[in-house]
């Protein structure tokens, strides 16, 4: 398992080696490179290049998810409309979307992409605090340059070993002490920012609905999991999990603000601030509406086109089919059960003299 798991982690492995070493190039022209102070600049750098890079992905993110709640009355119009039809519900429920230009798999997308940097970053810090030769580091880029791997295994902060994990416990000191730091304040901006949105940025009929349950289920669940498999994580990637909380509070803090859910406390105190600079909100609304349908058009016009296609390739293999059958002889009989059987034969082949004359 772990051979097929680093067989697909291994361009994440490349990319998070390399983007290390880049940045702590970087950083040693500065300070020591050999210090626990570089390796946590390193660390925040990294943050704020990997998140950074999914800044679209989160902003489209927000906008389906905002979207997507707005129209709620709407998808539980035709879940009872089609309850008895699921075909007919999934079609009716996708030309909602359409119409709204809404994407289902935009909420999707930040994980899908962070995950796999996230557990690649994982493996090769975990195989760095246990490495004993240079060959069993993951990353290309850091099996180039073994001082980087002995600096980081020795590097500290605060007393506390930064390749080190909260396991084993004994003896229990400076590593555990900052590990339980790292942990109590990963897991408590999740929760945090998880009750922040359904109290600010959840209209009542979402958290109501099967999605807001899920949400709220998802709201203990999450951090209890990470506190649990905090423990075997080492304390670099800890305060790497910290710095992304810490962003993604700031980003959802901004974009929340500028993009609240329709009939929500944020969305309230949005309209109020646009009132008070003499914009009407409802003009603001329209025009994000425009956008993402225009969007969606391009789309529809595309897969329009698509379609067409298909269908016209479609036809010309039923042309094919159809000439063939024309050349072909069919013969019809009965067989010893007394069932009408059909036999389709092809004609037979003439010479090739013959076909000359």
């Amino acid at each position: 398992m772990m051979g097929i798991l680093d067989t697909v982690l291994a361009p994440f492995y490349w990319l998070v080696s390399g983007l290390m070493v880049l940045l702590h190039n970087g950083v040693s022209l500065l300070i020591d490179g050999s210090s626990g102070a570089a390796w946590i600049v390193v660390i925040v750098l990294m943050t704020v290049v990997v998140r950074g890079a999914v800044v679209p992905l989160y902003v489209k993110q927000v906008k389906s998810m905002r979207a997507t709640a707005s129209i709620q009355d709407q998808l539980a119009e035709v879940r009872n409309k089609y309850k008895n039809d699921k075909d007919r519900q999934g079609r009716e429920t996708m030309k909602l979307y359409e119409e709204n230009g809404i994407s289902p798999y935009a909420s999707c997308l930040p994980l899908i992409v962070q995950m796999p940097v996230f557990m690649g970053l994982f493996w090769v810090m975990s195989s760095i605090a246990r490495a004993t030769d240079i060959s069993e580091v993951k990353g290309y880029w850091l099996q180039q340059r073994p001082d980087l791997m002995e600096s980081l295994q020795e590097a500290t902060m605060f007393g506390a070993r930064l390749a080190s994990t909260f396991m084993p416990m004994s003896p229990f000191g400076a590593t555990q002490i900052l590990s339980i730091v790292l942990i109590v304040t990963m897991t408590g901006m999740l929760f945090a920012q998880q009750l922040y949105s359904m109290r600010r940025n959840m209209p009542p009929s979402v958290l109501e609905s099967p999605m807001g349950k899920q949400q709220k289920w998802m709201m203990y669940v999450f951090p209890g999991m990470y506190a649990v498999g905090g423990v075997s994580i080492p304390i670099a990637v800890l305060f790497y999990w910290c710095c992304s909380n810490i962003w993604t509070a700031v980003q959802q803090y901004i974009m929340v603000r500028k993009y609240p859910t329709p009939n929500t406390p944020a969305y309230v105190d949005w309209e109020d601030r646009m009132i008070a600079k003499g914009i009407d909100p409802r003009e603001i609304e329209k025009e994000r509406l425009a956008q993402a349908r225009e969007k969606n058009k391009d789309s529809l016009t595309a897969r329009a086109a698509r379609m067409q296609r298909d269908a016209e390739d479609q036809a010309q293999a039923d042309r094919a089919v159809a000439s063939d059958n024309r050349t072909s002889a069919t013969v019809v009989h009965t067989n010893a059960n007394g069932q009408r059987v059909v036999v389709r034969q092809q004609p037979a082949r003439q010479s090739r003299a013959k076909r000359r004359k």
